[in-house]
């Protein structure tokens, strides 16, 4: 979180995301609820790797993810809590990383 702006920086595989504190529980909310067979029953058909789209504000940008990056996506946002042991620590990242 910044606390100048008061914005949340969510970096997840190639996309940052900037929240302020009610978009980034929105945005929480909506992740914990999609249905992931659903959208894998629904393109099971097609030969994409990503089947589970995320709407964005924005009307012309859909994002895809699969279902492991989905499940990875709600253990950041912290909605799936049940396995701590996945949880990784700053010296488990194998990139230059400024804490500020």
């Amino acid at each position: 979180m910044c606390e100048n702006c008061k914005n949340y920086n969510l970096v997840f595989n190639n996309i940052f995301f900037q929240f302020d504190k009610e978009q980034l529980n929105k945005f929480r909310e909506y992740v914990a609820e999609i249905d992931v067979t659903y959208w894998l029953d629904y393109s099971a058909n097609t030969t994409q790797k990503r089947k589970i789209p995320v709407p964005t504000f924005h009307q012309n940008l859909v994002l895809v993810f699969d279902s492991y990056e989905i499940e990875e996506l709600k253990i950041l946002l912290g909605i799936n809590t049940g396995n701590r042991s996945k949880m990784i620590t700053t010296a488990d990242i194998d990139y230059s990383l400024i804490l500020n």
